[in-house]
């Protein structure tokens, strides 16, 4: 701290890194809720589909990738701010330290070079995609709308494995 500030305030950095740890909590608490959507979401169509049949589980998977982007967003401005943090914020002089020591440590967890994050969180809405293709597969009637969506469920599958690429990539920051 500063000698020359009087005790009590905080400098514009100290503000600026409380308000950069704040929105890391806000988005990890997005993350969570995007998460506990897609789970409920899953049962839902997965349950209500099996009865309803192929075009109700069929949908699911568009759906399932539009609550990734938002998943992936999250990740990628947590990376930013908490680069930001460590590269701008962070040094002997603020006293600030945890991001540096963080990745100096490298206490991401990784395996085969993708963070557990988004092998945990991406691998759950693959999963749930990849259960509502097989069993809208099993009860598929040949439909055009039938086929339809199945032609666009398996881009999406495709799509959210480039996406946790593109977020895998990111977070190499």
């Amino acid at each position: 701290m500063n000698a020359n500030r009087p005790e009590g305030t905080q400098s514009n950095r100290d503000m600026e890194y409380s308000s950069l740890r704040a929105e890391v909590l806000r988005r990890i608490d997005s993350r969570q809720q995007t998460l506990s959507v897609a789970l409920t979401l899953a049962g839902a169509f997965l349950g209500l589909g099996w009865n309803a049949g192929a075009v109700v589980l069929l949908l699911y998977p568009l759906i399932a990738l539009l609550l990734a982007v938002g998943w992936a967003q999250n990740e990628v401005f947590i990376t930013q701010i908490n680069a930001y943090i460590r590269d701008y914020l962070e040094g002997s002089e603020s006293g600030l330290g945890w991001q540096t020591f963080s990745s100096q440590r490298g206490s991401e967890i990784r395996i085969m070079g993708w963070p557990i994050e988004v092998l945990s969180i991406g691998g759950i809405f693959i999963l749930t995609q990849i259960m509502a293709i097989g069993l809208g597969g099993y009860q598929f009637g040949g439909g055009s709308i039938q086929w339809i969506l199945l032609i666009l469920d398996v881009a999406a599958v495709l799509a959210l494995g480039g996406l946790m690429e593109y977020v895998r990539r990111r977070s190499l920051v």
